[in-house]
């Protein structure tokens, strides 16, 4: 995408860029829960995401979120 901005975000700034979609993000700062990188790509769809975080995971160490909000309705196990 090209309106990617450069350099060291955090998740609420990229989360802003994203909306309701998938991010690949390259990870620089990790304190706890809360991270900062360099979004490397995102994609509404997920297919898409997965597709280009297969190229981008072998090149960089990085956190691939989804940044909408959840179905209250969902139950997610981990």
């Amino acid at each position: 995408m090209s309106d990617i901005p450069e350099g060291i975000l955090t998740i609420e700034e990229i989360k802003d860029i994203v909306g309701n979609g998938w991010a690949i993000i390259k990870v620089a700062e990790r304190e706890g829960i809360t991270t900062k990188g360099e979004l490397l790509d995102y994609s509404r769809d997920e297919e898409e995401a997965l597709d280009k975080l297969g190229v981008l995971g072998r090149k960089h160490r990085v956190l691939f979120k989804y940044c909408g909000k959840r179905d209250p309705n969902i139950v997610y196990l981990l």
